[in-house]
């Protein structure tokens, strides 16, 4: 009844006003009434929204690293920070290289008088230097450094490599990583290699366009039923028990 009961106010709210949200764990995310903007799905379904986002805070740790690579309106990035707050401490790194999506990722981010978290404007990928940056479908939640639309307008962006950048944070851990970046997940896992191979942190991807392969040793994937995402799990970290007792399948 809720989700009918939210479903009607977002008919009946104006495009141009913000949907403001609240989470399970007390963090807020705004964002607009459009399709394709980011602000629609969490306010009908909050925490519910994806199964690896309703249950993100039981594969997170205390004082740890999570990186949210295609932050959007940034809600990943708004509960990962308030899970840190509640347990005392941790940062989130955001990268977002479409600037109104940017804007609003920052306006959560001051909603909830965060200091936790860094955002960053540019695109992870395979090469550093500049490409093209679709818009797909004219909805900035779809945007990609991959074009899936023949009448997506682009921009030009800079792309980095994460094993370039991530040392320049001066982190000594990763502890999770979601990329949720419209079928360029793999040019992300291309630039990433050494450091995920170093720090060995939980992966998740999406996987609605591409199922792009982590390919490093002794990784598990782990999939909820009917989710759009794999979550990917050193076989020696203790989550994967999590994945296990929830459920989910484990995936070749």
């Amino acid at each position: 009844m809720k989700v009918f009961l939210r479903k009607i106010r977002v008919a009946l709210t104006p495009r141009d006003w913000l949907l403001q949200t609240p989470l399970a764990n007390g963090a807020i995310v705004s964002g607009r009434n459009r399709a394709g903007y980011g602000g629609r799905g969490v306010y009908i379904f909050r925490d519910a929204l994806e199964p690896e986002f309703d249950h993100l805070e039981e594969f997170m740790t205390p004082g740890g690293v999570l990186l949210d690579i295609g932050g959007n309106t940034g809600i990943y990035t708004v509960k990962a920070a308030q899970f840190f707050r509640n347990h005392g401490g941790g940062t989130v790194v955001t990268y977002e290289p479409l600037p109104e999506m940017l804007a609003e990722l920052n306006h959560n981010v001051s909603l909830n008088g965060f200091e936790n978290v860094r955002l960053r404007s540019f695109c992870l990928g395979t090469q550093p230097g500049t490409a093209d940056f679709w818009i797909n479908f004219n909805r900035p939640a779809s945007s990609s450094l991959v074009s899936r639309d023949p009448q997506a307008r682009c921009r030009s962006t800079l792309v980095l490599r994460l094993d370039d950048v991530f040392p320049l944070e001066k982190l000594t851990r990763l502890d999770y990583v979601k990329i949720d970046v419209e079928g360029a997940e793999s040019q992300v896992l291309a630039g990433a290699r050494e450091t995920f191979r170093k720090y060995r942190p939980i992966v998740q991807l999406e996987t609605g366009h591409l199922d792009a392969k982590l390919e490093l040793p002794d990784y598990s994937a782990w999939q909820s039923p009917g989710g759009p995402n794999k979550v990917c799990i050193p076989n020696e970290n203790s989550k994967c028990e999590i994945a296990r007792q929830l459920g989910w399948q484990k995936i070749s």
